[in-house]
């Protein structure tokens, strides 16, 4: 399947089936991760493969973004590591008071992935809608690390089914401007 089909064909899952992510799927999905562009080649990616009994349990008391899914990634990315343009100082909400490259990246991992589990058959969900620090405190996340999304995985449920407004595109012209 080309790209743009397989982009077509991903939408977020919100109904996963019961059925285990086989071991060499989900290291395909991760390698994705791995070989995604970061800035300057930073690779301050951090992803925490929750898939343990005790790690989904967790997961599930500390927010319903992980919508039953078998296993969930919990991206993050780590300040210490991550590049940082000291000549951008338009971002001053970053504590360090200038662009910090994280999150980007660790969006431009997540997407890889996505799209890699995707192409495997698998089902995704990107999910923001949480308190992370619920999240980093139940994980005992170290300081110097950031979480950015929770990337569920599995295979879609029989009667799952995109959202209504996953066709609902804006026409180019809207989006892209030529200057």
């Amino acid at each position: 399947m080309d790209f743009l089909e397989l982009s077509k064909s991903r939408y977020s899952v919100r109904k996963f089936s019961d059925k285990k992510v086989e071991d060499q799927k989900l290291q395909k999905v991760l390698e994705a991760g791995r070989l995604a562009p970061t800035a300057k080649n930073s690779q301050s990616q951090r992803i925490f493969v929750l898939q343990s009994p005790e790690s989904i349990a967790k997961i599930r008391a500390a927010t319903q973004m992980a919508f039953d899914a078998p296993v969930v990634l919990m991206v993050c990315y780590d300040e210490d590591q991550s590049y940082k343009n000291v000549n951008d100082t338009a971002y001053t909400f970053y504590p360090c008071g200038h662009y910090d490259g994280g999150e980007v990246d660790a969006s431009i991992v997540t997407s890889a992935m996505m799209f890699q589990a995707t192409e495997l058959g698998l089902g995704t969900l990107w999910a923001r809608g949480f308190d992370a620090n619920k999240m980093i405190e139940a994980f005992g996340l170290p300081k110097n690390l950031h979480l950015v999304c929770l990337l569920d995985i599995g295979y879609p449920a029989a009667d799952a089914e995109p959202s209504p407004r996953h066709s609902d595109r804006k026409p180019l012209d809207e989006t892209v401007k030529y200057l």
